[in-house]
């Protein structure tokens, strides 16, 4: 089933670009079938150079953000399911950008960890402290100094390793208390000299434990005091921890985020950096069209090859065209190729282009002459056996419409032959009476075929912009939706309000049967006034400047499709003047003769080719500037490169003659 979008506004083929890794005795058969079938677009060798450098340093990123991801991971309070429903499409930019953020979230968290350590130590020292109060405590000690500096004695309270403990005791007076508190630390208060305490006094600051509430006094006080302070430690190292898992479950999505990125860069480019550092593989890059990525990897497997496919920014970009619509995508080549994020209009320009042109040209005898003369006379012209193929098929298309609106109006070679089609298919589309008639004929014919290229045009115009609204909306730009909304708005309320104040008749969507004609003023005003402020605020400092342009634009844009009744009136007109010239030609020769019918016959189709051959070109061309002007310009850019395989030319050259 074909995808509606394709008979509408279609969407590029994308290229990716593609490591192919391979043998190094296959590489050259290999390259032989990418070439013979046009499927890859080299990079250049520069630039290829950089890529290679950047995936170096895309795989040292990921390693490094696999790391830090392992050790954040390790810190959560609890296992935590992350939802990835989306990757970003440039995974080394958005990656580079995670690394940057989970280095910080890891040196707060390193911080306050550092912080939790020394509470920590101060906890358990508190409890080392209340274990030897306790035990002093029992053993009937009334009164005791943990701290004290005197001008020839210092007691000090250490704790430590057993050993570090035991090599300080050799330079004590005394040891008043000791106790081993398990898992080989030990806690005591040691009487030195004042003289052998300052030539150790490094070394004993290593052990010390300060507390400067409780340095002496009551047993029973100093433990009291000593379990008050291990309790506000353990508050606070509570908090620091409750800090630590806060701030990483915040993080968990950019923790998944980047885990996920991180085994999915090192997936795909982890093995070209392993290939390009080992003599029996190398690597072929290039972009490939994303349609015939597949196709890429058949091949390469039958070379025992793999294929590495990545996103990439302003990656190159070819039309996917139904076959139809093919030979139009000259004309949306002629503004520019779509970008990646970008509609390919060519669907919605041929079906334009064809309305416009088969309005401009309704003849079903000059329909059948370009079909025909664009066989004769375009390969005199067009070299190019591409090209020549595309404008054939685009005059066929334009030939055939036109056949299509010459029998609506009734025009085969003018009145000529057309006399016998409006006998028998009463005539449509507004048409000139035959060899011109009477002049308030001719007048009525001309302002039908305004009216109704003016509606033509009102309603492309306005649907045009209606895709420029949904363009924007798209892109999030929401100052261009706001715009869009306004002038959409201002179109529909035009005519009525029009209508109402100066009489002209051209409700054509009769709103009057919805609102007063008053109703349609206030709104029509409403929404210049809008839209002019509204512009020179949000568009500053041009803006100021510049609506009144867009508001004129777009009544100049409905204006401009009046070129296509001026074009159909003047090629019909001399039509009918060159039938009057035939008529009276034949009449003066020798009437209803063999030789009357012959000359006759020459005259027309002499006369006739001439004006087919004058009247053909204005419809192209206005055509063309109509979809390029009034239809395209409100929604389409162009920004986009075409890719541009290795594969076999073919040339086509004229040799001989002079």
């Amino acid at each position: 089933m074909v995808d509606a979008s394709k008979l509408f506004l279609n969407k590029p083929d994308v290229g990716v670009k593609t490591y192919i890794i391979v043998p190094v005795e296959a590489a050259d058969s290999l390259l032989d079938e990418l070439v013979r079938k046009s499927l890859v677009e080299p990079i250049p060798l520069q630039e290829a150079a950089k890529e290679f450098e950047k995936i170096k340093t895309d795989v040292d990123m990921a390693t490094r953000t696999s790391r830090l991801v392992d050790e954040l991971s390790k810190r959560l309070p609890r296992t935590v399911e992350v939802e990835i429903k989306e990757l970003p499409w440039d995974t080394s930019e958005a990656l580079k950008k995670l690394l940057v953020e989970l280095e910080e979230v890891y040196k707060t968290v390193q911080a306050l960890e550092i912080e939790l350590g020394r509470v920590g130590d101060s906890i358990e020292k508190a409890l080392a402290v209340e274990k030897l109060v306790e035990s002093l405590s029992s053993s009937g000690v009334r009164d005791l100094v943990l701290d004290y500096e005197g001008p020839y004695l210092v007691i000090k309270t250490l704790y430590g390793g057993r050993e570090e403990v035991e090599k300080l005791e050799q330079y004590v007076v005394r040891a008043l208390a000791k106790l081993d508190t398990g898992s080989g630390k030990t806690i005591a208060i040691f009487l030195f000299e004042r003289s052998v305490f300052e030539n150790i006094r490094s070394q004993v600051s290593r052990l010390e434990v300060v507390f400067e509430p409780i340095r002496s006094g009551d047993p029973g006080r100093i433990l009291a005091e000593a379990r008050r302070l291990r309790g506000e430690l353990e508050a606070r190292a509570a908090g620091l921890r409750d800090r630590i898992s806060e701030l990483l479950l915040s993080k968990s999505y950019e923790i998944g985020l980047a885990k996920v990125l991180s085994e999915t860069l090192l997936a795909k480019i982890g093995v070209v950096r392993e290939a390009l550092e080992s003599k029996y593989l190398t690597v072929i890059a290039g972009w490939t069209l994303r349609s015939r990525l597949d196709e890429v990897r058949r091949i390469a497997s039958r070379f025992k090859g793999s294929v590495i496919a990545e996103e990439s920014q302003e990656p190159p970009v070819e039309f996917n065209n139904l076959k139809p619509f093919k030979p139009f995508e000259l004309f949306t080549e002629i503004m520019g190729y779509p970008s990646p994020s970008e509609w390919d209009p060519t669907p919605l320009l041929t079906y334009l282009y064809l309305t416009f042109f088969a309005l401009m040209f309704p003849d079903v005898g000059y329909g059948l002459g370009l079909i025909i003369g664009s066989r004769l006379v375009l390969p005199y012209f067009v070299e190019n056996r591409e090209t020549l193929d595309k404008l054939l098929k685009i005059a066929t298309y334009a030939g055939i419409t036109g056949i299509v609106t010459g029998i609506l109006s009734g025009s085969f070679f003018g009145s000529l032959l057309g006399v016998y089609i409006s006998s028998v298919i009463p005539p449509v589309l507004p048409s000139l009476p035959p060899r011109l008639g009477q002049p308030e004929d001719i007048g009525v014919a001309i302002l039908s075929y305004i009216g109704l290229a003016l509606g033509v045009g009102y309603f492309v115009v306005s649907f045009s912009h209606g895709i420029g609204l949904a363009k924007n909306a798209k892109l999030r730009n929401w100052n261009g939706v706001l715009f869009e909304s306004i002038i959409i708005l201002l179109m529909i309320s035009s005519p009525p309000a029009i209508k109402t104040v100066l009489g002209f008749n051209i409700d054509i969507l009769g709103l009057e049967r919805i609102a007063p004609g008053d109703v349609w003023v206030k709104i029509s005003i409403g929404s210049f006034i809008s839209y002019s402020i509204i512009k020179s605020v949000l568009d500053r400092p041009f803006g100021v400047l510049l609506w009144i342009f867009d508001i004129l634009g777009v009544m100049a844009d409905v204006l401009s499709f009046v070129r296509i009744a001026g074009i159909a009136v003047g090629s019909a007109i001399m039509a009918e003047l060159l039938n009057s010239m035939i008529v009276g030609a034949v009449a003066s020769t020798v009437s209803l003769s063999i030789l009357g019918f012959v000359i006759g016959f020459l005259l027309a189709i002499t006369l006739h080719m001439i004006n087919l051959g004058l009247s053909s070109i204005s419809p192209f061309v206005h055509s063309l500037r109509l979809i390029m002007y009034e239809v395209s310009s409100k929604f389409y850019e162009g920004g986009g490169r075409r890719i541009n395989p290795v594969g076999p030319k073919s040339f086509v050259v004229r040799i001989g003659g002079e």
